[in-house]
Formats: structure tokens, sequence, C-alpha cells
């Protein structure tokens, strides 16, 4: 590739393919390139590598739309526009023969595979590496690799598979999947016998009922039986002795990751899995709606603030180094932020030392609870935690969709913390978009690295008071819709996060959090 004219050019072509792209970051991309020659060749360049891979990829399955860019940029100049075309003109006829043979071989896939044994009836933002069925069509014996979403199997004896991203299964029968990594419900009907479950380190076989099965990363399993019971067997390749057990409703068992022992007398746990798959997303891009993560990092709601940027709740200053400590403030103090349009000011809440206060106006928050006073860093526009125990960066997963994205943002509120919106100066910054509602989807992952400590707490208040309080406990793992309503003469509004305890691992996010008119909600909610 040639080498790209300014800095965030491979971001803006990456935006214009998923089709993510502002109005104002398409004009300014178009006027670069009727001004520079440079910045035409390099989007031709762009354009053809992109489509060259495309073309490969539909045969490959290895590459998704979202990767090209990302591939592109990380390579070096090897020398302008027409070295490259020559380049590409080599590599798109080798390309062009493996089509072709590829192609010839798939007229015969199905043949090879034999017969249809389910059918992918539903999915929920699902982004596929290797196979890629659409909703509707057969399922086949092999593999399938979700990485994003969610997606429900029908096989044809009557067994329905939710699986929730990430998750690879591969299906060997009517009777049979393997379960080699990630996530999955099985509902099996009263006509089907001995449905199973293989992981690396078990066997888990239906007795008509209704059951979850997580297969760790490390090697371990979990079974869960949500309605009736299962057995629950030892790998004969990884255990010394043949040991199986029955699992009844309500209960759940664990497989070490030797695949060695079985530890029973577990409770079972619901809210580790998605019973149903979520209700379709809102749309993502220019529909007259502003993005409050992308305000937190310093940009304007449209997309152009910098990812994983957050603001220090001491300070009220930016920060952009991840964070690898848990503080503490021994008193309530309103930090103003006037270095961020739209954003009133942060602050840590407690009830302990008395009324918290949320703006620059002096509202308070008379129902904040006591708390430890501890925060870890600030909200920050990222879908990304730092743990301090194992030293490791963890991306968020709501619902088996990443978050902290160009696609789905994430506001990140680690409890305890607290952040005030200035919606009259956002109005004037955004005099043609009306605001009516804050949306977004609320909740901890399910992937945490350890247990939590103690249960959280989200309120929202609109000018000092609470319009929505969710509740976070320890025994309950949920992603929950908001959709609070905002009155045209209300000029705060407030995100607030607190923990009944010690605050490890409160991870509580805001995916997709907007601001945005009524019209958008009521033309997703027609049929």
């Amino acid at each position: 590739m040639s080498k790209p004219p300014f800095p965030d050019i491979d971001e803006l072509l990456q935006r214009m393919l998923d089709d993510q792209i502002q109005p104002e970051e398409m004009e300014r991309l178009q006027k670069a390139m009727r001004e520079d020659p440079n910045v035409r060749d390099y989007y031709v360049d762009s354009m053809l590598v992109c489509a060259v891979i495309r073309r490969s990829s539909q045969v490959t399955g290895e590459l998704s739309e979202s990767d090209l860019i990302q591939a592109l940029s990380s390579g070096e100049n090897q020398g302008g526009s027409k070295r490259i075309v020559r380049h590409l003109y080599s590599i798109a006829a080798i390309l062009i023969l493996g089509i072709l043979v590829l192609s010839f071989l798939s007229l015969f896939q199905h043949w090879f595979q034999g017969p249809a044994i389910g059918r992918l009836t539903g999915t929920y933002e699902v982004q596929w590496r290797g196979s890629r069925p659409s909703p509707g069509e057969p399922l086949y014996i092999g593999s399938y690799n979700l990485r994003e979403g969610v997606a429900k199997m029908e096989l044809n004896e009557g067994t329905s598979l939710l699986l929730e991203a990430p998750c690879r299964v591969e299906l060997t029968s009517v009777d049979e999947v393997v379960l080699k990594s990630g996530r999955l419900v099985a509902v099996v009907s009263s006509q089907t016998k001995d449905f199973r479950v293989r992981t690396p380190t078990a066997l888990i076989t239906d007795m008509g009922t209704e059951f979850g099965v997580i297969a760790h990363s490390d090697g371990s399993t979990e079974a869960h039986v949500l309605k009736g019971r299962i057995s629950v067997a030892l790998d004969p390749n990884k255990s010394d002795r043949p040991t199986s057990l029955i699992v009844n409703e309500g209960q759940a068992t664990l497989v070490d990751a030797t695949g060695g022992t079985i530890q029973s007398g577990l409770a079972a746990q619901a809210d580790l899995f998605l019973l149903q798959l979520p209700l379709s997303s809102q749309p993502v891009g220019p529909s007259g709606r502003l993005n409050l993560a992308d305000l937190v990092g310093g940009g304007n709601g449209r997309g152009t603030g910098m990812l994983d940027q957050g603001i220090d709740l001491n300070t009220g200053r930016a920060f952009r180094n991840r964070t690898t400590d848990i503080l503490e403030t021994q008193q309530n103090r309103f930090q103003s932020t006037p270095q961020f349009p739209g954003i009133d000011g942060v602050f840590v809440p407690n009830g302990a030392y008395g009324p918290v206060v949320i703006s620059s106006t002096g509202l308070v928050f008379s129902e904040c609870p006591r708390t430890t006073g501890s925060y870890f860093g600030g909200p920050a526009n990222s879908g990304k935690f730092f743990d301090l125990l194992d030293k490791q960066t963890y991306t968020v997963r709501l619902n088996g969709v990443t978050f902290g994205t160009s696609r789905h943002p994430a506001l990140s509120l680690h409890a305890n913390a607290g952040i005030t919106f200035d919606l009259d100066r956002i109005r004037q910054d955004n005099p043609n978009i009306k605001i009516d509602r804050f949306t977004a989807v609320c909740g901890i992952p399910k992937y945490l690295p350890h247990p939590r400590f103690s249960s959280a707490d989200v309120w929202i208040l609109l000018d000092g008071v609470v319009h929505l309080h969710l509740r976070h406990s320890l025994e309950r793992n949920v992603v929950e819709k908001v959709d609070v309503m905002i009155p045209a003469r209300t000029r705060f509004l407030t995100l607030v996060t607190t923990c009944s305890g010690r605050a490890d691992y409160s991870w509580i996010v805001f995916g997709n959090p907007f601001l945005e008119p009524a019209t958008t909600v009521e033309k997703e909610a027609t049929p």
C-alpha cells in the first residue's frame, strides 16, 4: 500500500465500508480526495485491495468486511500506487484461479456434507467465522464459530440450541453437539431421547430437560439444569475412573479443567445464559441521535471522540492510560469538566458524607446510599476494563455483542462514579436534534475474571430526581434496556453507579448510550 496521506484515513474508510460514516466525515473525505491526489491514489489502492480480499473471502470465509481496512493499514509503504496496482493484478490472477477451483468444489459441498440436520431459525447481531448460515438456511454436520451475537438452531429431532458468542460448536448429528468453547442452552423435546452435549472434559446427556452448558477456555465445564434433569459423565480419555452423576432441576455441576473430578451440589444459575433471542438492536448511524460515550471521549457525540479515553473523577481531566489502582475519597466533591462540551461534571457518590452535589448549580442526589467512597478511574468511552489482579485487559460483551466499538459504543461507569450531562449545552451545540429520550442497554459482563464482592446499583436522574433505579445483585446477571423520557425543560441528565461494599468487579457498562428523538423509538416499535 501507499503511505496513508493523513493519520485517520484508514478509520474513515473503515466506517465507510461498514456504512457507519457520519455526514461530516464523508464530506471531509470527499473534500480531501478533490484537493489531494495522494488521497485519491490511496483511496483507489484501498478499494482495489478490498475488492480482491472481499471476493476471495466470500469463498474462504476468513475475512469479514470489518477486517479489511485494519489489514490494509498494518502494511508498510512498498513503493506507491503504480507498484501496488501491478502487485494487485498478480494477486488477483492467483486468487481468481483459486476462486474458480473453490467455486467448482462448492457445487458439491452439500453432497459431501450429506442431508441437512437442522435449520438456523433466528439471529441477533451475528458475525461468523468460517461457515456463515443465514436465518432460514439449513444446517449441516460440521463446525460453526459464532464470533458475535446470538444464534438459534433447531435440529430435526426437536432440539433447540441457543448459542451466545463467542461460541464454537460442531454439529455431529441430530442427537449430539460438541461444544468446544463458549456457552449454549439446549431445550429438548419430550419426543427426543438421549441428546448429548460433549465438551473437552465432559459428556452431558439429556433426560428430558432444558439445560445450559459452559465450556471454559481452561477446559472446565459447567452444566446448569433449568428444567428436568441430565446425566453428567467425565470424559473417559481424561479420567482414570468412570464417573457420572444425575443432576436435577435447579442444580448445577462443575467438571474441573483436568476432566478428572465432578463437583456437585451447586445451584443452577439461569442468569448465566440467554434463554431467548434478544430483540433487534437499535440501528447505529447518522439517525438524529447523539452518542454520550463519544462526549466522554472528548467528541461531539457523532463519533469524533477518542476511544478508551475517560474522565478522572478526582481532577475532571481526561485520561487515556489504563487505571491501575482503586482510589478512595473522604468527601463529596463535584468536579467541573470545562474541557468536555456537554458534560457538566463528575463526582464520587457517597451518602455517608451528607448531600451529594451532582451539578454546577448545586443539585443534590438525596437518595444516594452509603458507599465506601472508592472509585476506579472514572467514566470512559470504552468497552474495556483492566483487571488489577491478573494484569489483563478484558473486552465487554453484553448479549454476545462486543461493546466499545464505533458500531456499538460503550460508556463504562465502574462503581462508585457519577457523571452529569448538560442538556442545554448539548441542545445549543446540536440545534437540529430534538432530545426526547435517553436509551441504552445496561449490565455487568458475565465474563468477569473473578467473582464480584458486592451488589451494585445504577441510578438515572433528571435535574436531581431519580427516574430509574436498577439493582444488580450478586445472584442476578441481567442486561436491561434503558429508555428514559426527557421532558423538554430538563437541563441535567445524571448517571450514577454505586456499590454497597467493595466495588471490585462492579464493571457496569451502558451500551449504545444515546440521546435521541422520540420518533426513532416509535418507528422501531412499529411492526
